[in-house]
């Protein structure tokens, strides 16, 4: 698949790929080297990094965000553990390290380092970045740095207020296309793609999921144990649909390389009279057309918080 995907020349006339102007930014973040990062981005470029809700549009606004980033986390850097590319959409997944040896907000360093997994999913126009969104999960950063979660929730929501106001949480490209219309010849994933969009759509019949998982499926999501086995996943599902049971996915677009698929979802539902929209990325490994593994890349702490306040 990904010999199919057509490169691009940059100003100087060499041509690169989607996945080689990924890799240059990556190394480059993971350098804390931010004028080299955004030398391959447009400047209209945005950044979500979507569990902090904060969102930076255009490079020198991206810019002051990294440089801030970096002052409390400045051995920062990614592991790279595979890629998966459609078109010009690009799906990196991996292994984020970080120590805390600078201040958030009013949070004195804790000296604490957090390793954690992660997915950044990349649109690519001409030899350049558009778009990042950048997903790993909060409530673990937060637990292995020794910090409060509503301590650190609440230093992010002054930091919205401060510079755009609190309503950032929503990713960009919401509107992108499906997919399917990025790679119609990877059948086995189209197909699989398909019977996830159809088995989402509300109301959703959990009878139904034996058409998309393993008897062995392995799913993993952050704020639930982890299942093994078809019907301990399904028990699993039977549960959140009994907390929320208006749950649906909304798929936003999906890219996949070998058995490895990547869906840009939003989570929805309504908690305690109240509707959620989270943004998740699944990254689903298949034997069979059907999930083996499925790890969800997304911060649980909304649902928490409407939780406890019923």
């Amino acid at each position: 698949m990904l010999a199919n995907v057509p490169a691009s020349e940059n100003r100087s006339g060499i041509e690169f790929t989607p996945l080689q102007v990924v890799t240059r930014y990556t190394a480059a973040k993971s350098r804390q080297d931010v004028a080299a990062a955004l030398a391959v981005c447009t400047k209209t470029f945005v950044l979500d990094t979507v569990p902090f809700g904060i969102r930076g549009v255009g490079v020198d606004e991206v810019a002051a965000q990294l440089q801030i980033f970096f002052a409390t986390f400045p051995d920062y850097r990614v592991t790279i553990e595979g890629e998966a590319a459609a078109e010009e959409t690009v799906a990196a997944w991996g292994t984020l390290h970080a120590t805390m040896r600078g201040a958030l907000g009013s949070l004195a360093p804790t000296g604490r380092a957090c390793t954690l997994p992660f997915v950044s999913v990349f649109e690519v126009g001409g030899a350049r970045l558009t778009a990042e969104r950048f997903f790993f999960d909060l409530g673990t950063m937060c637990e292995q740095l020794g910090l409060p979660a509503d301590a650190v929730a609440a230093e992010l929501r002054a930091f919205r207020a401060r510079r755009h106001g609190d309503d950032l949480r929503t990713p960009s490209g919401a509107d992108g296309a499906p997919g399917a219309e990025h790679d119609r010849g990877h059948d086995v994933a189209a197909a699989f793609v398909e019977r996830f969009t159809r088995f989402w759509r509300p109301p959703v019949d959990l009878d139904e999921a034996v058409t998309l998982l393993h008897e062995d499926v392995r799913l993993i999501a952050p704020g639930m144990p982890p299942t093994v086995g078809r019907e301990a996943g399904i028990a699993e599902f039977r549960q959140v649909l009994t907390r929320v049971p208006d749950f649906h996915v909304d798929l936003g677009r999906w890219s996949a390389t070998a058995d490895v698929v990547f869906l840009e979802v939003t989570l929805r539902g309504t908690v305690g009279g109240r509707s959620i929209a989270i943004p998740c990325v699944d990254r689903v490994l298949l034997r069979d057309g059907k999930v083996i593994e499925r790890v969800a890349y997304f911060d649980p702490s909304p649902i928490a918080a409407m939780a406890g306040a019923q």
